[in-house]
């Protein structure tokens, strides 16, 4: 059946994937963007798992998305907004103290000197610090050919450090300490005293979309709002979307991608293919081992990409009611970052609860209310609360079956309720999405929410590079640089990769 033709093909409609799709169709390319599911945005969508909710069923907060794309791409027109998060984190505790902290120096001073008052300017000097490094990053993420060596050597050599050598070394509150800490491994199949874990941190401090380096926020409407104002800006430079349409296959002749094979039978053929697939699905799977040299099969079999987290969404019928920090009427502490996480060491101990195949007893949970916030999200009086919980390996030993997850599940409830107490019978709905759900539902291979660790040795050069040993074929999801976390530097990395290759090839044919 003969197919029409396009300048790209984009694989995958994540958030990536529909930034590069808008950059290249308002370049005036042709562009056909396909997506195996029936909506738009891969891990960053909002969905309706229950009559009038709006869930972020996966990603569910914003800060790395790349300024340059929200003013290029015109997102804002296009129905994106966000509302910084703040304060910015709630650490609770089992002795009726917590930490709440935010933009106000004055307030974190009087919260940190409860407990220590020498941690106050230690504080002052961390932050300082860390926001230096993610602001480092930031200015390399764009980089078309990224390299670790091109950051200041003190840089790199803090980026290099355990998150715990880098925090312990300023502050001595063990609840502050986890309460910074947490950034460092978020997303990690390593623990707060791995090396590298600097790393993950400051790139969770480079973001710069709510106008703040560092600050992190909501988005109207959930996270699928940014997926959704991408497609929109895309389909007003003329892309074109097939929804429901999984690619079965990358066509490859003489060493160049030359368009797709879907499930149904179609081909289409294409100048360039674009990948926001995992980097072991876009190679192994959509393109094949024949069409590649051993050496870089085996980075693709070798890449670190086992997952550790689990996301588990509630509805419920009133705020939580935490015994630190009474009420279920609306507070500053329900629009922070709720964590559970009292200290390094207990964080430590639920990473080596994990590592050897096992869970952890006693996990890391990071937990999100967006409804204070945007209550458009759910009924009148109801809310959502969303929670991240590590560590949770995609590979633990007796395997994920649906009640393996649904007693995960109940064991972060009843965690929660040790801190808020009503939260237990205040849920109305519970969604699991344990790793083989992250993996199945968004192709997240290994359950891992970065498309492979953000780690040293997985960096940089280390990462997969946007342009790929076939020709024509580019990757622009997360398993390229910068990385994971909803950003679209990896799908404009590639568009202006496509951008430059197409113009000095118009270039010679002159």
């Amino acid at each position: 059946m003969r197919t029409p033709n396009y300048d790209a093909v984009v694989v995958g409609a994540g958030h990536n994937g529909l930034a590069c799709a808008a950059l290249l169709a308002k370049a005036g390319l042709s562009v056909a963007v396909f997506e195996r599911r029936e909506c738009l945005g891969g891990a960053a969508v909002s969905e309706h798992p229950w009559a009038g909710y709006t869930v972020s069923t996966a990603a569910y907060v914003c800060t790395l998305l790349d300024p340059w794309l929200i003013e290029e791409l015109d997102l804002e027109g296009h129905g994106y907004h966000a509302y910084r998060k703040d304060p910015a984190t709630f650490n609770a505790l089992l002795d009726g103290r917590s930490l709440l902290l935010g933009s106000d120096g004055a307030a974190n001073a009087r919260e940190i000197a409860a407990f220590d008052k020498d941690d106050v300017d230690g504080f002052a000097r961390l932050d300082a610090l860390i926001r230096e490094l993610g602001n480092a990053l930031f200015e390399t993420f764009s980089d078309a050919e990224p390299r670790f060596d091109s950051l200041p050597a003190p840089v790199r050599t803090a980026l290099l450090q355990p998150v715990s050598e880098l925090v312990e070394s300023h502050v001595s509150t063990p609840v502050l300490q986890a309460a910074i800490a947490t950034d460092g491994i978020i997303g990690a199949n390593a623990g707060p005293r791995t090396p590298g874990t600097a790393y993950v941190l400051a790139h969770h401090y480079a973001g710069r979309a709510l106008g703040v380096p560092g600050a992190w926020g909501y988005v109207r409407g959930g996270m699928g709002a940014i997926s959704q104002a991408l497609a929109s800006s895309a389909r007003s430079c003329g892309a074109e979307f097939y929804e429901g349409e999984a690619v079965r296959r990358i066509l490859v002749r003489d060493g160049a991608a030359h368009g797709v094979a879907l499930a149904s039978g179609r081909e289409f053929s294409a100048g360039v293919v674009v990948s926001n697939a995992h980097p072991r699905t876009t190679f192994l799977e959509l393109v094949g081992p024949a069409h590649l040299d051993s050496g870089f099969s085996n980075k693709v079999r070798e890449w670190k990409t086992t997952g550790v987290a689990v996301k588990l969404n509630l509805a419920l019928g009133e705020l939580p009611n935490f015994r630190c920090r009474p009420g279920t009427n609306a507070q500053p502490h329900h629009r922070a970052t709720i964590h559970v996480a009292p200290s390094i060491d207990y964080l430590q101990q639920a990473y080596e609860d994990a590592r050897e195949g096992g869970i952890s007893k006693a996990p890391m949970l990071e937990c999100f209310l967006q409804t204070p916030t945007d209550p458009t999200l759910a009924p009148p009086g109801k809310h959502i609360l969303s929670i991240f919980a590590q560590y949770y390996p995609y590979d633990r030993k007796d395997g994920w079956s649906s009640a393996q997850s649904e007693a995960v599940a109940d064991r972060i409830v009843y965690l929660i309720g040790q801190y808020a107490p009503n939260v237990p019978n205040a849920i109305e709905a519970r969604q699991m999405l344990s790793p083989v759900d992250l993996e199945d539902r968004f192709g997240l291979i290994g359950g891992h929410i970065f498309h492979g660790e953000l780690l040293p040795g997985q960096i940089y050069e280390d990462r997969f590079a946007t342009r790929t040993p076939i020709s024509n074929l580019y990757l622009c999801g997360s398993g390229a640089h910068p990385g994971g976390c909803v950003s679209g530097f990896p799908g404009k990395r590639a568009a202006h990769a496509v951008m430059t290759d197409t113009q000095k090839l118009l270039g010679s044919a002159r």
